[in-house]
């Protein structure tokens, strides 16, 4: 996949004209609108040998950082058998 593809691989319903797969081309948007979201970023670079590769970089969690959900709970679980 040519480098202008890889970048418009990101849009909406967008898929390649070589493509012999099902799908809605939603995937990937999805992905890049939530990596983004939480401070990070995602490229696709050419595989070695063909295919593609999928970059993800998330920013790291700070301490004290509000959590929700069973994270919270370990969260919390864990402050309470270190004291």
């Amino acid at each position: 996949m040519a480098a202008s593809e890889r970048e418009r691989a990101f849009d909406r319903f967008w898929r390649a004209s070589d493509t012999h797969h099902d799908g809605t081309g939603l995937g990937l948007p999805i992905v890049r609108h939530f990596v983004t979201a939480s401070g990070g970023e995602i490229t696709l670079n050419a595989a070695p040998g063909g295919g593609l590769d999928a970059h993800v970089r998330l920013r790291p969690v700070a301490d004290g950082w509000p959590r929700t959900g069973r994270g919270a709970a370990r969260a919390a679980q864990a402050r309470a058998t270190t004291r």
